[in-house]
């Protein structure tokens, strides 16, 4: 960090079986002993916190929402809420065959908050995956001293050279 201070990160996958996903938070636990830093976990999660986190499905069932909760409050870790999407796995299908699920996310320490008070979850679809990329960004929010040109500021993706309509725009540009 730029002040000295240093921060843990821990790349998490949960087991998405219900019948060993108590495996994902015994892993979860352990590795929390051995954080000394300001912590931070992303990744897919495979569970969710509260029905508003899926769309057209059946509702899961509340033992397993219930073990997810009490694992963040336990640690303290708390959910770093999406500013722009919510739903980072899609099954890809179409009509009523749709499902969404939050099941992606960033959490962090309680007392970390404190170290960023600037950070930002978006959700970026990604056509290619069922699941979209959720990137966290520690500095967004945070006031630029110089703004520079927008224009200058573009990045290319190298998974956007596969998009058809991409390289059209691409092209046309």
């Amino acid at each position: 960090m730029e002040n000295q201070s240093k921060i843990q990160f821990t790349g998490f996958y949960g087991q998405a079986d219900p019948n060993v996903k108590n495996h994902s938070w015994d892993t979860i636990k352990r590795i929390s002993r051995m954080v000394k830093e300001d912590w931070i976990v992303g990744g897919d999660f495979n569970a969710i916190m509260d029905d508003a986190e899926k769309m057209r499905t059946r509702r899961k069932p509340r033992m397993q929402i219930d073990e997810f909760r009490e694992v963040l409050e336990e640690l303290p870790l708390v959910d770093i809420k999406t500013t722009r999407g919510w739903f980072a796995w899609i099954n890809n299908r179409d009509g009523n065959k749709l499902v969404k699920k939050r099941l992606d996310r960033f959490v962090m320490a309680a007392n970390t908050f404190s170290v960023f008070p600037f950070i930002e979850a978006n959700v970026i679809r990604h056509t290619k995956s069922d699941h979209d990329v959720v990137l966290l960004d520690t500095l967004v929010r945070k006031p630029k001293e110089k703004q520079k040109d927008p224009r200058l500021s573009f990045k290319f993706n190298a998974c956007w050279a596969n998009d058809k309509r991409a390289n059209e725009i691409i092209k046309n540009v």
